[in-house]
């Protein structure tokens, strides 16, 4: 298995093999959070405005997303992780758009199989990928509002890729640098104190996310446990 880490969304079309979208503050572990408590499936939509008009096709559907961190006007909630967890969703569909973290399922080759990992879900992940033996895993730090880099994706590609290359790092020196940079500051600026507490654990949930590409401009998020594939649609 080749491991690899992909900055930026230039050349995902061209990939192969799996995926790993890294939003770790916080759109990972949003969707962790979301499919735990129960949710059908998370429909990943990169625009506002698709987002609105999926939401318009389906009013059942929970409608959720964020912008500079802050939930859009009509929204009925935002990108977070702790209160997804708290959430009745079970058999629930749910909307779902962020300023990064959805942003690159409608980049991506049809021929990939993505999945959004974390922290949280770190040691289900790699082992459902070791499991499942593709040619290569793409790891995709998505950085803030997918146009820079974000200190807490890069640390969570580092760790990831280590692990998947047979390496046991040390979580206690990433945990440092994921509460001291500046998506932690920003989290603690909007007063987000217990999303950043999720999204800075480790190994706290076995679910991973994989993601079922359909008809643009959305995107399926489903829930396997370690070592299952995913199922439904």
């Amino acid at each position: 298995m080749e491991i690899r880490i992909q900055q930026g969304l230039q050349g995902l079309d061209r990939l192969q093999g799996a995926v790993v979208i890294l939003d770790i503050f916080r759109a990972s572990n949003t969707i962790i959070a979301l499919l735990e408590a129960g949710a059908a499936g998370v429909a990943l939509i990169a625009g506002l405005e698709q987002a609105r008009a999926l939401k318009a096709e389906h009013p059942d559907w929970l409608l959720l997303g964020e912008r500079k961190g802050l939930t859009p006007p009509g929204f009925e909630g935002g990108n977070s992780p702790v209160a997804a967890r708290g959430m009745a969703l079970k058999g629930r569909r749910v909307i779902l758009t962020t300023s990064a973290g959805t942003q690159a399922l409608p980049y991506l080759s049809p021929e990939v199989t993505p999945f959004y990992g974390s922290f949280a879900n770190a040691a289900a992940l790699v082992g459902h990928l070791r499991r499942l033996d593709p040619p290569a895993v793409h790891l995709l730090p998505m950085g803030l509002e997918a146009k820079e880099p974000a200190r807490e994706d890069d640390l969570a590609a580092d760790y990831l890729a280590r692990l998947l290359a047979g390496e046991r790092p040390d979580f206690s020196a990433y945990r440092q640098g994921l509460l001291h940079n500046d998506g932690a500051a920003r989290l603690r600026r909007l007063g987000q104190h217990d999303d950043l507490e999720f999204c800075t654990s480790l190994d706290v949930s076995s679910l991973v996310p994989q993601v079922k590409l359909t008809s643009p401009p959305w995107a399926v998020a489903l829930g396997v446990a370690a070592g299952e594939r995913a199922h439904g649609g």
